[in-house]
């Protein structure tokens, strides 16, 4: 049987160590930070702006995200009905450029 080398058998042992221990000993990325972002209150609702020329490019839920010439407003809608018994569908949109 021939003999390994010390070198070859230090091989041989790093060859078998998991990835996930070496993993394991990095830390996460850090999160990035979480800055101030605009978050101004209009006081239009959201039938009036989209008759004003802003368009819906986006809808999650109640949320709509509309956008005219490069400014984005994000409206939540509240259909009538409820807890309150509204009898009309309101609106509250911001201003987040």
């Amino acid at each position: 049987m021939p003999r390994l080398s010390s070198r070859a058998l230090v091989l041989l042992a790093l060859v078998g160590i998991p990835a996930t221990s070496a993993r394991a000993q990095t830390p996460p990325p850090a999160a990035p930070p979480r800055l101030p972002t605009t978050w101004e209150a209009i006081d239009q609702p959201m039938s009036a702006l989209l008759n004003g020329g802003h368009r819906i490019v986006s809808a999650t839920g109640p949320s709509f995200t509309l956008e005219r010439q490069g400014k984005y407003v994000v409206c939540e809608v509240r259909p009538p009905g409820g807890l309150r018994g509204n009898a009309e569908a309101t609106s509250t949109c911001y201003r987040v450029n």
